[in-house]
């Protein structure tokens, strides 16, 4: 897992590496001699293109990327709607509640790791 800096505002991270041995790059768009090396490559699960995650996040930190990635899949209203209802005593609501819980404690383990691998 690695990160970029996207703008002032926003970083890519790179999550879900996954490593892909004797991958044949596409060289019809680049000039080639015609060699086909394998090279060992790399591809990621996120929803840009490149399969980037863009989160919003103006620095590298801890707090800034597990806010960004908790927010990649719930608002601030939606955050403020499952911590008003938990405890209410509907259970569906609770299990609303667990589902962000273990999400939140993902994005924290995902920055965790994104940060202690920074090479930079």
């Amino acid at each position: 897992m690695s990160y970029l800096r996207y703008d002032s505002k926003h970083f890519l991270l790179f999550l879900s590496e996954q490593k892909v041995e004797n991958y044949h790059p596409d060289t019809t768009m680049s000039e080639s001699d015609g060699d086909s090396k394998t090279v060992t490559a790399y591809s990621y699960e996120g929803t840009e293109i490149d399969g980037s995650t863009k989160i919003e996040a103006e620095s590298a930190s801890y707090r800034e990327f597990v806010n960004g990635l908790v927010r990649t899949k719930y608002s601030q209203s939606d955050v403020e709607a499952i911590l008003c209802n938990h405890g209410d005593g509907n259970r569906e609501h609770e299990t609303e509640y667990q589902v962000f819980q273990e999400w939140r404690e993902q994005a924290k383990q995902m920055a965790r790791e994104l940060l202690d691998r920074d090479i930079s």
